[in-house]
């Protein structure tokens, strides 16, 4: 699992074809599911991007279809669409975005021409654990949003998500929620008093693993009767017009390893680098990118432990 991804300002050229995740491909391969959080939107060479626009006090992103050729490591990729920039080029932005990902293989989520497309699960069999995977946004405008018969984003309202997870429930061994928090303003580590209520709402409906991303920047995990929640996974391919804090260039890829009796978290922090591209770390920044989710993650009851440049939380799982 990994945060905030979009091609904006990434690939040099047309003719660019440089990896641009080449530095930390081998910790994504070999594994059953990627799950990214795309946020932006892939314009084919048909469309134009002059009805593309900016939303109040956001960016606009928007790239070359060319950036998703990199974006498949593994057997399953799934890219969580329900975000904030979701609409950045209208109906026909989300149509090209999920076309090109589909193109390539890419499962996407979270966002359609629609409501019902929109709030559409994905639903992975591995050769052990079946997956039911849906993804939200919670945000204070509804400006994004889907309706029942406008394009947009999935939102947690919209999509009844807790009839939802529980229909869900009935048919997948694992829940996992990607959720987007826009709630308050981002760029800092401590998450907000309502977005921390935002994802105990999710895991008391049944979510078994909560991916949070919106912040941009890395920060601790929560654990609940069994479930654990992700707070923010920070940005893995991301290169905006404007400065970004230097915690904004730290990064967490975060595997699962799921069992009948537990859950097991591995994280490895890495840095972005200013291209946007994430590369590895040195110990020393590793070092600090650990201890710094592990002060965010104590403060949230949640131990975890770091052997070398990696670290650990085991949750125990409720039958």
């Amino acid at each position: 699992m990994v945060g905030d991804v979009n091609g904006y300002n990434i690939l040099h050229d047309e003719w660019d074809q440089e990896d641009p995740i080449k530095e930390v491909r081998d910790l994504l391969r070999d594994q059953d599911l990627f799950i990214l959080n795309f946020e932006g939107v892939l314009l084919s060479k048909e469309s134009s991007s002059e009805t593309c626009r900016k939303f109040p006090r956001q960016s606009l992103f928007y790239s070359s279809p060319r950036i998703a050729d990199f974006l498949h490591p593994t057997q399953f990729t799934i890219a969580a669409l329900a975000n904030n920039h979701i609409l950045d080029c209208g109906d026909h932005g989300i149509k090209d975005t999920i076309r090109e990902l589909s193109t390539r293989g890419i499962l996407t989520m979270g966002a359609g021409e629609n409501l019902s497309q929109a709030c559409k699960p994905v639903v992975i069999q591995t050769k052990r654990v079946r997956l039911g995977i849906v993804n939200y946004l919670a945000m204070e405008t509804d400006l994004i949003s889907a309706g029942q018969v406008s394009p947009g984003a999935a939102s947690w309202e919209r999509c009844a998500g807790e009839r939802q997870l529980a229909e869900l429930k009935a048919s997948a061994d694992i829940l996992v929620v990607a959720l987007h928090l826009h709630l308050e303003p981002g760029w800092k580590g401590e998450v907000s008093a309502r977005h921390i209520s935002m994802v105990k709402r999710v895991l008391d409906a049944g979510a078994d693993i909560v991916i949070s991303h919106g912040p941009h920047v890395p920060s601790g995990i929560l654990q609940s009767n069994g479930r654990v929640a992700l707070l923010s996974l920070g940005n893995f391919l991301f290169r905006p017009d404007y400065w970004m804090p230097e915690n904004a260039h730290d990064s967490l890829i975060v595997k699962v390893t799921v069992s009948p009796d537990s859950l097991t978290l591995s994280l490895f922090p890495f840095k972005i680098d200013d291209y946007g591209k994430p590369r590895i770390p040195s110990p020393q920044e590793a070092s600090k990118i650990l201890q710094d989710i592990s002060t965010l993650s104590n403060l949230l009851g949640t131990t975890v432990n770091i052997t070398g440049e990696s670290g650990y939380v085991k949750v125990k799982r409720q039958r």
